[in-house]
């Protein structure tokens, strides 16, 4: 799976969050219930196959690197703004559990970046209420949790797996094209839900964010470092 998708993969996992944390706002829309339904089955193929593809262990390795910072890049602002709040209230024991730089974030292995990250978001998750003045929006943590999926989703692939090369790589392609085809379903059907909460969110959700670009090398093309490349049409 190249960037462009691993791309592509984050957004669908965090439409998949946002839909499966309000599903009363949507399951009685009939059309946009089957359309995601699919899409799921559509994710599930897309991230079996992925487990599957041949690539070489440094492609792996790369993807995995970039994943990570990426990850830890989501979280670092998000954890100093919790520890601005911890400060702020007195509250030490939060204050000690966020109070993180990009190097410890980074620090160990991979599972253990993973775990720093999950903590972090579990901590605004619990204190969001409060943390809106401190500049952590839903938006914010749509990323930040894609971010943590996509690592969570390299960090578990098998290294013993190898496929047909073509064969995958068709298949991935099929899958990529019917996902699409669910969400324009989706975004179609966005105007008959009423739940204004959550198209704002869907919407946040369908941006296609390039997790590698804000990490490209000094020596790269400046067009690498474009963010965002697409936007829901609703």
């Amino acid at each position: 799976m190249d960037t462009k998708q691993l791309n592509k993969l984050t957004m669908y996992l965090a439409v998949e969050g946002i839909c499966d944390d309000t599903t009363p706002s949507w399951q009685t829309v009939q059309a946009f219930a089957d359309a995601y339904a699919d899409l799921e089955a559509r994710v599930t193929n897309i991230q079996t196959f992925a487990q599957s593809q041949t690539q070489k262990v440094t492609g792996i390795t790369q993807d995995k690197k970039a994943a990570r910072e990426a990850m830890c890049a989501a979280a670092l602002p998000v954890a100093n703004a919790i520890h601005a709040y911890a400060i702020k209230t007195k509250n030490n024991t939060l204050a000690a559990s966020v109070d993180f730089t990009m190097g410890s974030l980074m620090r160990g292995r991979g599972l253990n970046s993973l775990e720093r990250c999950q903590n972090v978001y579990a901590a605004a998750n619990t204190n969001i209420a409060s943390l809106a003045s401190y500049g952590v929006t839903a938006a914010k943590l749509i990323a930040f949790n894609a971010a943590i999926a996509a690592f969570n989703l390299l960090i578990s692939k098998p290294r013993d797996t190898r496929a047909q090369g073509k064969t995958v790589t068709g298949s991935l392609k099929n899958e990529f094209t019917a996902a699409d085809e669910d969400l324009t379903i989706m975004d179609d059907l966005c105007g008959q839900i009423t739940d204004a909460k959550f198209v704002a969110d869907y919407n946040n959700a369908r941006i296609i964010v390039d997790i590698t670009a804000s990490h490209a090398s000094p020596n790269a093309p400046a067009t690498a470092k474009t963010g965002t490349t697409s936007t829901p049409k609703v």
